[in-house]
């Protein structure tokens, strides 16, 4: 019998006590299932959905010499790579970009930040409010798009241990907290959506009216952290972690 895990959570932001230990041993647990092809071989496996997905793209890479979305990742533009692996996890698929950038073709939804030039919180809140409308309760895995070895499994993961008082679910490793590796609930748009108008660009501004629960991303089964948490910020990052061609 698989035990069940056990945590604590913050009611408000991540404050001192966002690290959760888990004592957990099986498989997700939920209601809806899919066919997710497991990223790190294996086949198709029964995995569990998420309500959409949402990849913030916006980001202008100044250190990596031109925007995250379209590095050059295997032949391809970053943000499509991001997308393959992401996109099982739901049929709803939905990219935030600044108002005018220039993105790769490709099967997703498309919003503009609520705000130019506000970083990824102005990503958020479009595009949490643009899935909100018909799913306010819906958990959203967002991901910026500098996370090349973003794994689906880490979501659902997450999922597994969401609440539904939750209005965030995110992991942490190295004593870092992953926000844009997470899982977010749709209506947490609005918390973003104050931020920005209050002029806070930070995202912990929202995170601070909302109810989070923070995982050691290390005691996940199945999770590699330091490959699925790996983001690119520098020429440094992105030189230990392009594939070899």
């Amino acid at each position: 019998m698989v035990p069940p895990a056990r945590f604590e959570r913050t009611t408000r932001g991540l404050g001192n006590r966002c690290s959760i230990h888990l004592s957990y041993g099986g498989g997700i647990r939920g209601s809806e299932t899919t066919n997710l092809p497991d990223p790190a071989g294996g086949g198709i496996r029964k995995a569990h959905v998420v309500g959409a997905v949402l990849v913030l793209a916006g980001g202008e890479g100044r250190r990596l010499g031109g925007p995250k979305a379209t590095l050059d990742w295997g032949g391809r533009p970053l943000l499509l790579h991001v997308l393959d692996r992401l996109a099982p996890l739901a049929e709803r698929v939905v990219v935030a970009a600044r108002p005018g950038q220039d993105l790769p073709p490709g099967g997703y939804e498309r919003v503009d930040d609520a705000l130019a030039d506000a970083g990824p919180l102005a990503g958020l809140a479009a595009g949490l409010a643009a899935i909100a409308p018909l799913e306010p309760a819906a958990l959203v895995a967002v991901a910026a798009c500098d996370y090349p070895y973003a794994d689906p499994r880490l979501f659902l993961a997450l999922a597994a241990l969401a609440a539904a008082t939750d209005d965030v679910v995110l992991p942490r490793h190295g004593g870092h907290a992953h926000p844009l590796q997470a899982l977010w609930r749709a209506r947490a748009g609005a918390a973003c959506s104050a931020a920005l108008d209050r002029g806070q660009r930070r995202i912990r501004s929202a995170l601070e009216s909302l109810s989070v629960r923070a995982v050691e991303a290390a005691e996940l089964p199945g999770i590699d952290p330091d490959r699925a948490l790996l983001n690119l910020n520098d020429p440094g990052d992105l030189d230990r972690a392009r594939p070899v061609s």
